[in-house]
């Protein structure tokens, strides 16, 4: 069969639906969101941080299908870790969130705060019914539920929650993003562990740069 020759209107509209600007999948949908924050910290002023940070908080909850995130920046003042942002728990526990801070070696105290390590020493994944005291149970939404037994191999409890560590500038810690329970109560694709890796590493860098670097 004889060939035909390709117009080029033609080629140039395959061209324009094979690499459409709409996203065909959540990868693609999760690689817009990042794209998107890169290029807003371009316009950083005034009250940017707490856009900002909104904006991570949307891409954990659309698009990583986690109910609860909060994220924790180093106050520069005194060297203390406190919550900038928290979404997805109950006034009390949000009320609770804001009023407590951690030291350097809080933040890094594994005895305290037993982890699995996950990624690059990143990502850790912890749970209130580890080994955490009494006075951490007002952190959460649900605090009786925290002992209560898992349901399956996969899935997760009110205890349960992802830290990943915000390391930027020399390898300093300047903070860290918690992740809680999926909408489906189960531990996410190992692709959003990945995901979480590349976000976090975005958000650290600007932050750095806008906000520490000075």
């Amino acid at each position: 069969m004889e060939e035909k020759d390709v117009f080029s209107a033609d080629f140039k509209r395959h061209v324009m639906k094979k690499y459409g600007r709409l996203s065909e999948n959540i990868d693609e949908r999760i690689m817009e969101s990042l794209l998107d924050l890169i290029f807003s910290s371009g316009q950083w002023r005034g009250n940017s941080l707490n856009s900002f940070l909104e904006k991570v908080a949307m891409i954990v909850q659309r698009n990583l299908f986690f109910k609860e995130v909060t994220i924790v920046l180093k106050d520069q003042s005194d060297g203390k870790f406190r919550y900038k942002l928290v979404k997805g728990f109950s006034r009390e526990a949000t009320a609770s969130h804001m009023k407590t801070e951690y030291t350097l070696e809080d933040m890094t105290d594994y005895s305290k705060y037993p982890a699995i390590k996950l990624g690059r020493n990143i990502i850790d994944f912890c749970s209130g019914a580890l080994d955490e005291g009494a006075d951490e149970s007002t952190l959460y939404t649900a605090p009786t539920l925290i002992e209560s037994p898992r349901k399956s191999i996969d899935s997760l409890t009110e205890a349960d929650y992802f830290h990943a560590y915000l390391y930027a500038g020399k390898q300093e810690l300047i903070g860290a993003i918690e992740f809680g329970v999926t909408k489906d109560w189960n531990l996410p694709p190992r692709m959003t562990i990945k995901w979480i890796e590349l976000l976090c590493a975005i958000v650290a860098q600007i932050i750095w740069e806008k906000e520490y670097s000075k």
